[in-house]
C-alpha cells in the first residue's frame, strides 16, 4: 500500500486547500485501499497546523508526504523512509 498527496500549506501551517492524491499512488480499488488513503488524508488534516520556521516558508509551503505500509517486525526503516521516534512536525500526533 502507498499514497502521496501534495500538500499546500498557508504561513500558519494550515491547509490551503484539500491535499491532492498523486497519480503514482497505488488505486484505491479495495475497501482496506479506501481506508488507508482516507486514514492518511485525515492524519494530514488532524495534525494541523503544522510547526514550521516562518523563515523557510518558501520550503516547506509545498511538500508531498509518502505514506507506505511495512510488513509488522520490519525494524529500522530504510534510507530515506520516515522514521517515526523521530520529532515531528506536526502538534498532538
Amino acid at each position: 500500500m502507498k499514497v502521496e498527496f501534495v500538500v499546500k500549506l498557508t504561513r500558519e501551517g494550515k491547509l490551503d486547500g484539500q491535499p491532492e492524491v498523486l497519480p503514482g499512488s497505488k488505486p484505491a480499488a479495495s475497501d482496506y485501499a479506501r481506508a488507508y488513503q482516507a486514514s492518511a488524508l485525515r492524519a494530514i488534516t488532524d495534525c494541523q497546523p503544522f510547526t514550521l520556521p516562518a523563515e523557510y516558508y518558501d520550503q516547506w509551503k509545498h511538500f508531498q508526504p509518502v505514506f507506505m505500509e511495512r510488513p509488522a517486525g520490519q525494524g529500522q526503516p530504510a534510507a530515506g523512509e520516515l522514521d517515526t521516534r523521530k520529532l515531528s512536525i506536526c502538534r498532538g500526533c
